[in-house]
């Protein structure tokens, strides 16, 4: 898991940096964010990257996200939704606190078996020949969660936004965690 969180952070490093300047056309910009974060305990890492809609005092996000775990060994592909509300705005001030509450809903997914289901998976015109295999939900996860957080503003040029989420999760209440994130986000013009 350690190469995977290294890697992250360096897509999120080139990304930052070659990333075009856009000029601010409102006072309220639009984002494009990446974010990485982890928990301990349940041992979960995870990056989502998406848009996000600004104004003074509100922020509305949505992105993709996947999020693994080693304590079941899966790795969950999904969506998130959230909204944040701050005093000001984050674009107009070196540090902005805030508080918000997001959600996420997603799957994880693992190959069977599929040598008895009169399909043929692998298309090659037999039908249930041996070894065959598909793909199939291996498991679902929702969490709802409550977030505290501080953008920073990058002279101008984005936001760093470090975040403590305490996610409330589908699998039971051992599942519950907290997570802490940090993200990049850049203004654009759509």
């Amino acid at each position: 898991m350690t190469r995977c969180r290294l890697s992250i952070f360096i897509l999120a490093l080139l990304f930052a940096t070659f990333q075009p300047v856009a000029s601010l056309a409102s006072d309220d910009p639009n984002v494009v964010f990446i974010e990485m974060g982890g928990s301990e305990d349940p041992r979960l890492s995870g990056v989502k990257a998406g848009f996000g809609l600004y104004d003074d005092h509100t922020a509305l996000l949505a992105g993709l996200s996947l999020l693994g775990s080693s304590n079941n060994d899966d790795l969950f592909a999904g969506i998130n939704m959230g909204v944040r509300f701050h005093p000001m705005d984050p674009f107009d001030y070196p540090v902005t606190p805030f508080i918000g509450l997001g959600g996420f809903v997603g799957y994880s997914w693992e190959e069977v078996n599929a040598d008895d289901d009169d399909i043929d998976n692998d298309e090659d015109g037999d039908v249930d020949e041996e070894g065959e295999t598909k793909t199939t939900i291996k498991d679902t996860l929702s969490a709802i969660s409550p977030e505290v957080g501080l953008h920073i503003d990058l002279m101008g040029k984005g936001l760093l936004t470090l975040s403590a989420r305490y996610n409330v999760t589908t699998q039971g209440r051992e599942f519950d965690h907290w997570f802490y994130t940090f993200a990049f986000s850049f203004p654009l013009n759509f």
